[in-house]
């Protein structure tokens, strides 16, 4: 005697062919490393420029001012039982990730060989013009 075949209704076929189009195109875009813009040498562009002098004001006296004043706040209201501990703890945490944040991605790029993760901005070749005045290449450059 067979087992009765289930009924299976259009929405229960199209969450099923959904599922496997994404499963499809996540195995296409992992086997494709060009569409993941894998690299081997860095280039120094405009918007690594910028996200890198970002990633500077986070971390630099800027990030450290912000950080002091937000965990000095934060203590004080969770001492006067104004902000849960809860909070106080993720203020920290958070706090601890961003400066953290480069010796995190550091980690992960260990094994990535002859990859420079560090943001170097400043005169090097390829720097951004100075506002309102002529491109001077460093010294040495030709």
């Amino acid at each position: 005697m067979k087992p009765p075949i289930k009924d299976l209704s259009t929405k229960d076929l199209s969450i099923a062919w959904q599922s496997c189009l994404m499963i499809m195109l996540c195995a296409v875009i992992a086997m494709m490393p060009d569409f993941a813009l894998a690299q081997i040498t860095p280039r120094n562009t405009p918007m690594g420029n910028v996200l890198c002098s970002v990633a500077g004001w986070f971390t630099g006296n800027t990030g450290k001012g912000l950080a002091t004043i937000a965990i000095t706040v934060i203590g004080i209201g969770a001492l006067l039982g104004k902000v849960s501990w809860g909070m106080a703890i993720i203020v920290g945490v958070g706090v601890a990730i961003v400066f953290g944040a480069a010796g995190i991605v550091s980690a992960m790029n260990a094994g990535a060989g002859d990859v420079n993760t560090t943001c170097t901005t400043g005169g090097g070749a390829g720097a951004l013009p100075p506002p309102g005045g002529d491109f001077i290449p460093p010294i040495g450059a030709d």
